[in-house]
């Protein structure tokens, strides 16, 4: 919790003044730049939107599953390799939301969200679709704290979720250093970079410490999406395809959801 309330420190004072958070050269040549509607208020049934996204159901402590998934778990419902690691008991128990969005494509999406856990409630032996093992494959390091935001999303039907993990204490602590993830497998992810740049008439500073905002990265490095903690909230997207923007739009709206859910 103390994490969260420094967060909010740095963009209550980050939002003072006319600036906007600074993004990578990459996504500063062609993107489009979304105004979050909806982030304002604790209501958590509240609706948020951005651009043609919006959220069509917002839940805290879900109990149940909707019509993709039944419990919280690896894998696709229905296969062999899914296997439920959540009951209905930790869930009520811990701080959770659930969210479907839909875009001008009809699209649609169901999103887990938790905070606040240590990565080993949610580790299942050795299974390779873990996020905190690919994890370790892709970035080389593990979870240290209990600090952790962790999110499934369902983007299609019949595709494999993917899973995003945030540690909270690390990314605000260790912004220059700190790298979460966005997996779907070990050959599609998104790495995940804190952002402490602001920018105002052209120019770039960096906040003193802490971090307003998160950027995602292809496995080549360049920067595809951004969000913006400060103020409203800003959403910026690369230009790609409509699919890959949809993914990241859902993992955008988690991570401003997560100011709700605390």
């Amino acid at each position: 919790m103390r994490i969260l309330y420094s967060l909010s420190f740095l963009i209550m004072i980050a939002s003072c003044a006319p600036f906007k958070m600074s993004v990578s050269d990459d996504l500063k040549k062609s993107n489009d730049e979304y105004t979050v509607k909806g982030k304002d208020g604790i209501l958590i049934k509240q609706k948020l939107s951005f651009g043609e996204y919006r959220t069509a159901v917002v839940k805290r402590s879900w109990t149940s599953g909707t019509s993709v998934t039944r419990g919280f778990g690896f894998g696709y419902p229905g296969t062999a390799d899914y296997t439920n690691i959540i009951s209905n008991e930790y869930i009520s128990r811990k701080q959770t939301i659930f969210f479907s969005m839909v875009d001008d494509d009809n699209h649609i999406s169901e999103v887990y969200c938790i905070s606040r856990f240590n990565a080993k409630e949610l580790t299942v032996g050795n299974r390779e679709n873990s996020v905190f093992n690919l994890a370790l494959d892709v970035l080389g390091k593990g979870s240290k704290t209990n600090s952790h935001y962790y999110v499934q999303l369902y983007a299609a039907e019949n595709e494999k979720p993917w899973q995003m993990v945030i540690d909270n204490q690390a990314s605000q602590g260790e912004p220059k250093t700190y790298t979460g993830l966005i997996a779907q497998d070990r050959n599609h992810y998104y790495t995940i970079v804190p952002v402490n740049r602001l920018e105002k008439n052209g120019k770039t500073s960096s906040m003193p410490f802490g971090s307003i905002g998160y950027e995602f990265r292809d496995q080549d490095g360049r920067a595809v999406a951004a969000v913006s903690m400060m103020d409203k909230g800003m959403v910026f997207l690369a230009k790609t395809g409509t699919k890959e923007r949809f993914v990241l739009a859902n993992a955008c709206a988690a991570l401003l959801l997560q100011q709700v859910i605390g």
